[in-house]
């Protein structure tokens, strides 16, 4: 009786520990997360930003945010220079991509972004830049145990969001 009340406990603890990461990077800011990832791993990626939706974060997807003949380049730029974080998911296709190339690229010299781009490696890759395995990469696990870590990392202060407000 005893140790499934401390099983329950440590459950409860492992909640509570996670509901409070999770209001941290909240209360930081509210945490505008931009998505960069190739099309073919979508629906991968939509399961992990379902579950960072459901624990309160603001995920950027440019599919589903550009509507049909709205300018794209305009948006995107509007969206990478508000984003509080990048998350690029990493596969063959994803490095072959030239949106996901600019989009890192673009993280990695914004002073915005720095410390906020999460490599996510949801297959292996031999021809991925050598600069994303120094980024503490996040190994695609499940939705689940993926978006836990995203959101650790993001609570992080060298990955948390600014607090003061950027120059328009």
């Amino acid at each position: 009786m005893r140790a499934g009340r401390y099983a329950g406990r440590q459950a409860a603890s492992r909640r509570s520990r996670l509901h409070w990461l999770v209001t941290v990077a909240m209360a930081q800011k509210h945490a505008h997360v931009f998505l960069s990832y190739a099309r073919s791993d979508k629906h991968l990626v939509r399961e992990v930003v379902q579950w960072l939706q459901d624990e309160g974060l603001d995920v950027w997807d440019p599919d589903e945010r550009i509507l049909p003949g709205a300018n794209w380049n305009e948006e995107l730029q509007e969206a990478l220079d508000s984003a509080d974080a990048l998350l690029a998911f990493i596969s063959p296709e994803a490095i072959a991509s030239r949106s996901v190339s600019h989009e890192i690229e673009y993280a990695l010299g914004a002073r915005h972004l720095r410390g906020r781009l999460i490599p996510v490696m949801i297959r292996p890759t031999k021809d991925a830049p050598w600069i994303l395995d120094s980024l503490q990469p996040v190994q695609y696990q499940s939705p689940v145990k993926t978006g836990r870590q995203i959101v650790q990392l993001l609570s992080r202060s060298d990955h948390a969001p600014e607090t003061e407000t950027r120059a328009e």
